[in-house]
């Protein structure tokens, strides 16, 4: 929820504000120009604030397998956008891998049929779902590309420690206007605990490795890079669920990593 994202971003700016002054003197922020702090901060409400809630909104009209395999043409929006406003040159073989790579996370996340729920029965939902995630793609091919010019000046500490407050905040705000006086109180310490830790590993250090593959190798190849999240999910599935190894999740993981390589 808005809520949960908003602590763990709560949480993870002051891990940041902390590593500030192991970097440049704070005195160079005022050298970094208007517009690239605008694609900073434009790249976060893009991306996180809209984004993330159109995705939420997407998962629960069209469920989670479909949603993640729509959102799976990532590295292809990233792509786009790249040439776009960047103007980066690229090879085809980059192109072929971020094709199967896109390829293999929206065969990983075909559910068998006998699973599926009954969102065939309501074309407006399945409708409304479809283009939800698919803007969602969109949003964040173009958060992921706008990182890259707004990133001229800052370091990928400076960028987290402006990005995650300002998502705190934006998530915070919007989780009031759902909630109205919802209290805080309702989350218990346990799970407050556990919500901090995963924010610190996930928003903190996590956030600091992504702007960090941006900003060296681009956006279109931390895009397919970071495909390979649903293989490590389903190895980790089958090792310690047991999950069941089909012909589906071979092609799959094959193609992701296949795509991988190739970008490489």
């Amino acid at each position: 929820s808005a809520l949960i994202t908003a602590i763990r971003c709560g949480i993870s700016g002051p891990f940041f504000w902390i590593l500030l002054p192991f970097g440049p003197p704070l005195s160079t922020l005022v050298n970094v120009p208007l517009h690239e702090w605008g694609l900073l901060i434009g790249s976060v409400f893009i991306g996180i604030v809209i984004g993330d809630q159109l995705y939420l909104h997407a998962m629960k009209e069209i469920g989670v397998s479909r949603t993640m395999a729509l959102v799976g043409t990532l590295p292809i929006t990233t792509l786009i956008w790249e040439q776009l406003l960047l103007d980066v040159p690229v090879t085809h073989t980059f192109i072929f891998g971020c094709v199967l790579a896109a390829s293999g996370v929206i065969l990983l996340s075909q559910r068998p049929r006998q699973n599926r729920t009954d969102t065939q029965e309501h074309p407006i939902r399945l409708k409304r779902g479809i283009i939800f995630a698919l803007i969602t793609a969109l949003l964040w091919g173009l958060s992921t590309t706008m990182l890259k010019p707004a990133m001229a000046h800052l370091t990928s500490i400076q960028a987290n420690s402006v990005r995650m407050p300002l998502v705190a905040l934006a998530l915070f705000g919007i989780w009031r206007l759902n909630q109205g006086r919802g209290n805080l109180r309702d989350i218990g310490w346990r799970t407050f605990a556990l919500i901090a830790i995963t924010g610190l590993l996930g928003m903190g250090f996590g956030s600091f490795f992504y702007v960090e593959a941006v900003l060296f190798i681009g956006p279109a190849k931390t895009a397919t890079l970071t495909t390979a999240t649903p293989v490590l999910s389903l190895i980790l599935a089958v090792i310690f669920l047991k999950e069941q190894i089909t012909l589906r999740l071979l092609t799959g993981v094959t193609l992701c990593v296949a795509g991988v390589l190739l970008v490489l």
